[in-house]
C-alpha cells in the first residue's frame, strides 16, 4: 500500500475527505496529486497527519 491509500483509508475510517484534511493542515491540494501519482510526505508534513489522525508517523509510511 503507497501513503496515498494509507491516507485516503484513514480519512474514511475518521468520516473525513482527503480534500478536507489537507485544507484543515493547511497544506496545499497539490500534496494531494503527488500523493496520488506516488510521492510521500514531507517528515513535517507526515507528523501533522499523524497528530491529525493520532497515529505513529511509521504507520503512515510503508515498508519496505
Amino acid at each position: 500500500m503507497n501513503f496515498w491509500e494509507t491516507f485516503t483509508n484513514l480519512c474514511s475510517k475518521n468520516g473525513e475527505s482527503a480534500t478536507a484534511v489537507i485544507e484543515s493542515l493547511g497544506l496545499s491540494k497539490g500534496n494531494a496529486q503527488r500523493w496520488k501519482n506516488g510521492g510521500g510526505p514531507t517528515l513535517a508534513t507526515a507528523v501533522k497527519i499523524a497528530e491529525h489522525f493520532g497515529c505513529k508517523v511509521d504507520d503512515l509510511v510503508p515498508t519496505r
